[in-house]
């Protein structure tokens, strides 16, 4: 297997190899992380679902998954990753041991990226000021808790693919 770039900018590259074109996530080596924060409350579950511009979708916010790119330094692993994206766009603080992993997904055949899945159970945390990465794609992103019927509605992969194995993998818990 040969591969030719065919365009390539600090955020994305296309890659033909052997005539088959598909993207590439060049700022994390096609290698990302998506994290379902949900608690039980009041006999119910929520999950918490990300508001922000996707520009390749709409000008407007839209609801979709807490998601960040593996950096490209030393010692860097999802569950590390995963944390800190936590954090940065849902405003809490757990311990990377304390994630549930959901295994990996490939969202597209048009892309090589690989997404490490996992959800954070913060019943009983609090939540404090998202701090954001800086980035201007962050300005005025929020978080919002969902009822399961609402989550259902989220049109983001991720974050459907995250419910549905965390409700497969864990269902006495979720009961």
């Amino acid at each position: 297997m040969s591969d030719k770039i065919l365009f390539e900018n600090p955020f994305v590259a296309i890659i033909d190899r052997d005539g088959y074109t598909f993207l590439r996530e060049t700022r994390a080596d096609g290698k990302i992380v998506s994290v379902l924060p949900f608690r039980f409350e009041n006999g119910k579950f929520t999950y918490l679902a990300r508001l922000e511009v996707c520009p390749a979708h709409s000008p407007d916010l839209e609801r979709c998954s807490i998601t960040g790119g593996l950096e490209k330094i030393a010692g860097e692993t999802p569950e590390h990753r995963a944390a800190e994206e936590l954090w940065e766009e849902a405003g809490y603080r757990i311990d990377k041991e304390a994630l549930i992993p959901l295994g990996i997904v490939r969202p597209s055949k048009a892309s090589d990226t690989t997404v490490y899945l996992f959800a954070a159970n913060v019943t009983g945390l609090k939540q404090h000021p998202a701090p954001g990465d800086g980035s201007k794609f962050e300005m005025g992103a929020s978080t919002e808790w969902l009822t399961l019927e609402q989550a259902l509605d989220v049109q983001d992969p991720l974050f459907l693919a995250a419910i549905l194995r965390l409700r497969a993998k864990h269902p006495l818990e979720l009961r």
